[in-house]
């Protein structure tokens, strides 16, 4: 049924579509990440895994466009196998989740900002005013040193900054947005294995298609 199989390719084509644009905003927040971490950390190298995993997506959703418009079943397969895959990654990718090695290393990558800010003055400016903290286990911190606490320690709107600083130190206040992160992590793992279940599913039904129009046109 020639209208069965013209529906299923431009599914399979906005499926792809959307595939690539997930596989690039995965590759910008890997990339976004990629400095959150000490270079040669584990961490650090599991975001190159995540860039990788990026670019599968990304040749899944261009090669899965390409098959599905130009009807060609070994383009298809080839889709199919950079899903599975991507599936077997993911489930891998669960399987090794782990909070407190996340919150280790997290708390590697504070105290290291910490130690710069000590010898050179601004190190923890930007982690400061992202996260709404001040030093590492609080403001007293910089009093108890005797030096003065900087202005990204205090709330600044319209160039005046508020009287009192920040009371959380960056310690906590990292540790709990980096792990709600990686939560999400994790979450969004799961989610792509279901979607990419659904392109497996999507693609097969597609190339059985095809191969039932090759057979036609055989006869």
């Amino acid at each position: 049924m020639p209208t069965v199989r013209v529906c299923l390719q431009w599914t399979s084509v906005v499926f792809s579509t959307m595939t690539l644009i997930v596989g690039v905003l995965a590759a910008l927040a890997g990339l976004y990440e990629l400095d959150k971490f000490n270079e040669g950390s584990a961490e650090h190298l599991e975001k190159f895994v995540q860039l990788g995993m990026a670019g599968a997506l990304i040749l899944a959703g261009l090669v899965g466009c390409l098959g599905a418009i130009f009807g060609s079943i070994k383009v298809m397969v080839v889709n199919l196998l950079v899903l599975l895959a991507l599936i077997a990654s993911h489930i891998w990718k669960v399987s090794h989740y782990n909070e407190t090695k996340q919150l280790d290393a997290t708390e590697v990558y504070v105290m290291d900002l910490w130690m710069k800010e000590l010898g050179h003055h601004g190190a923890m400016q930007d982690l400061q005013q992202e996260y709404e903290c001040c030093g590492d286990k609080g403001f007293s911190d910089y009093t108890s040193l005797n030096m003065k606490v900087p202005r990204s320690c205090f709330h600044t709107k319209d160039g005046i900054h508020a009287l009192y600083p920040y009371a959380e130190g960056c310690m906590a206040a990292v540790k709990r947005a980096y792990l709600q992160i990686y939560r999400y992590e994790k979450w969004v793992h799961c989610g792509l294995i279901g979607y990419e279940v659904v392109g497996i599913i999507l693609g097969i039904t597609l190339c059985c298609q095809l191969t039932n129009k090759t057979r036609r046109y055989a006869y």
